[in-house]
């Protein structure tokens, strides 16, 4: 097995081919991955030289709702069982729950905090039984509206929904919900309950109800909630499935069923754009998505979320998720080969098969395996550059000082030396675990020798986005911050979406004088430009340096609502995230038929795993867990017993042959 890239999918997939004595016994895996460490878009790094400073490639929270991610952190964790005293010893040390959301609402010009404490529950992701229906989602949904309506945080709404005949109509509709069973048929009635129900909540809306805070909020949450119901009944999408809505924007098929302008320029869909990164080309004025994914995606994330809404890591990412599964990875047979850079995948036009994979090794080693981590704080890390003494000296000498950063394809170094894995000889099957946006440059003849690749590069685009981190001396509260350890969104573009991340600083070695209490997480998107046909050294560093001043800008104006007391930082970090495989695939409407799946490549030795193959699930490193695991499930036979994928209702006929 050859496992090209070394992110959550390509991970995943080398965990489920090499976790018991069995595979182990049968199957031979080896990653190879350009650079020095694994995450992919997911990688963090510590930066040895400013005080072991966890650096990421963005804001990295897990949902409640990640079935097959939590699991496999819960597989890799018990199997690992690390020595006690270990910071992350366990996978509850690694996640902790977090349950408070803060969306920014824009309020007659000025900016408005509206946090949501979400409620904690006493579930553990990863676990327990079969998932909500789609019907049972919405009558959850209609349930709620009914209560919401009860208690909304206004008496005049109140006393209007006690009325008889209105009290009638919100249990009716609710009652009616749950004795139905769907099938195109007989929902007719729901339907007029809530058209009945819509006129009546709309006509008692008055001036003084928008302007105060809790009315307008609920208001706007029971507003979506009414449209989603609507639109899943109006659509049938309990009947014919998510994706029949695939080809609308979810803004437009909110409008489309109901929802009114207020809510459609509301926070918390505004957060829902920027939480998927949503918009065209990176601009801020283009937001699209798939109704069919963003649907799809929240009724997971808010009705079957266990624990808490959002779990955050007790370290960088590559600290939390990708140490782990290497080092487990490793201690059950999986070799790493890491400064290879895939090159160029080759078809067999003739046989329908991967004839081989064209590599650039980057450099070569003193010793014959590069051992990747370092030890901060008793936790095993990655560095967020090379470790050059491990590396032959002159390599080491020249690499540093032309600047080349080994996990940029263009940047100024041409390597050491051509690979040529072949097939037959070097492996039996090849999972594809890179990200898509490097596709034009590595599968060019795969993309002009099948319609269906040339479709899937043509319709899947993907984008740039950026990261800020600000340490500060002093907890938030000295900031001018007194909510609480909180994640926002919907805030000002470009850097939108922010978190505190405060927790990890124990694991970083600042100097007692200078040790920083705050590090906020920021990121967002960035607008997109066409990549270099041709070896560029200047585009990442020009790229970073535009990051870098929208940053600045984007601290003047924005940085003093969320903490008016910040003084200058202690330290700050940008970054844009603009090479190929670290550029964000978007979930644009009508997509996803372009999207091949695990065992679908047209040729019968290469799987692939990406959150860029067919989901359903949107991306999130839930999806391109699931990915992984369809991968590894179609080479092996083993039932993994995947949770949250939907079939494709476009599958294209299976090529893949199965090795066990």
């Amino acid at each position: 097995m050859a496992i090209l890239g070394g992110g959550a999918a390509a991970m995943t997939a080398a965990h489920y081919m090499s976790r018991t004595p069995e595979l182990r016994e049968r199957l031979e895996v080896t990653v190879y991955q350009m650079g020095w460490r694994l995450g992919g878009k997911g990688a963090s790094g510590r930066n040895l030289a400013e005080s072991a400073r966890i650096e990421e490639h963005g804001l990295h929270v897990w949902g409640g709702f990640y079935y097959n991610a939590f699991r496999l952190m819960q597989e890799c964790y018990g199997a690992l069982d690390r020595p006690p005293g270990c910071p992350l010893r366990t996978w509850t040390d690694a996640f902790q729950k977090h349950p408070l959301v803060v969306w920014e609402e824009l309020v007659d010009g000025q900016w408005r905090h509206w946090p949501v404490e979400t409620p904690l529950n006493d579930g553990v992701p990863g676990t327990g039984g079969e998932d909500p229906t789609l019907w049972q989602h919405l009558q959850t949904l209609i349930g709620w509206i009914k209560n919401s309506i009860f208690v909304f945080p206004h008496e005049d709404v109140r006393a209007a929904a006690a009325a008889p005949d209105t009290a009638a109509l919100l249990h009716g509709v609710h009652a009616e919900a749950l004795s139905t069973t769907p099938d195109g048929t007989n929902h007719h009635g729901i339907l007029s309950g809530l058209e009945r129900l819509r006129g009546w909540f709309h006509g008692t809306l008055q001036d003084h109800i928008w302007r105060n805070d809790e009315a307008r909020r609920m208001y706007i949450l029971l507003d979506l909630a009414q449209a989603v119901v609507r639109g899943m009944l109006r659509d049938g999408v309990p009947w014919r499935g998510i994706m029949c809505i695939d080809e609308h924007d979810f803004a437009e098929w909110l409008g489309r069923h109901g929802a009114t302008s207020g809510a459609l320029t509301s926070a918390p869909l505004r957060g829902y754009y920027d939480y998927f990164f949503a918009y065209a080309g990176g601009d801020a004025s283009q937001p699209r998505i798939s109704a069919a994914i963003a649907l799809h995606h929240l009724l997971r994330l808010v009705g079957e979320y266990k624990g808490a809404l959002f779990w955050k890591m007790g370290s960088g990412m590559g600290d939390a998720a990708f140490g782990p599964l290497y080092e487990l990875c490793r201690r059950n047979g999986v070799r790493f080969r890491f400064f290879h850079e895939v090159k160029e995948l080759v078809p067999d036009g003739g046989s329908r098969s991967l004839a081989a994979v064209r590599l650039r090794r980057q450099a070569d080693l003193k010793r014959a395996e590069y051992q990747p981590l370092v030890t901060i704080a008793g936790l095993p890390s990655w560095p967020s550059a090379p470790l050059y003494a491990q590396i032959v000296d002159a390599q080491a000498a020249e690499i540093q000082r032309r600047g080349a950063n080994l996990e940029d394809p263009l940047t100024d170094w041409d390597g050491v030396a051509d690979v040529e894995l072949q097939a037959g000889r070097d492996f039996d099957a090849v999972v594809l675990g890179i990200s898509i946006g490097a596709f034009p440059q590595i599968c060019a003849r795969l993309i002009a020798a099948d319609p269906a690749w040339r479709a899937m590069a043509a319709n899947l685009p993907a984008i740039q986005t950026q990261a800020l981190q600000l340490w500060w001396p002093g907890d938030a509260g000295s900031l001018g911050w007194d909510m609480g350890n909180a994640t926002g969104t919907g805030y000002g573009q470009p850097l939108e979406s922010w978190s505190d991340m405060s927790p990890v600083l124990p694991l970083e070695t600042w100097p007692a004088g200078s040790k920083p209490g705050t590090v906020i997480y920021f990121c967002g998107i960035m607008d997109t430009p066409e990549l270099p046909q041709r070896r560029d050294p200047g585009f990442l560093a020009g790229e970073t340096g535009r990051a870098d001043a929208r940053a600045a800008d984007w601290a003047r104006q924005y940085l003093p609502h969320l903490y008016p007391r910040a003084g200058a930082p202690l330290a700050r970090y940008v970054r844009a995230n603009c090479t190929p495989s670290e550029r964000y695939v978007l979930d644009l409407p009508g997509t996803n038929r372009y999207r091949l799946e695990a065992d679908t490549s047209g040729l019968d030795n290469l799987a692939l795993a990406g959150d860029w193959i067919f989901t359903g699930q949107g991306g999130a490193v839930e999806s391109a867990i699931t990915a992984g695991m369809l991968a590894a499930q179609a080479l092996t036979g083993e039932d993994l017993r995947i949770r949250g994928a939907l079939p494709s209702p476009w599958r294209r006929r299976p090529s893949l042959r199965r090795l066990l």
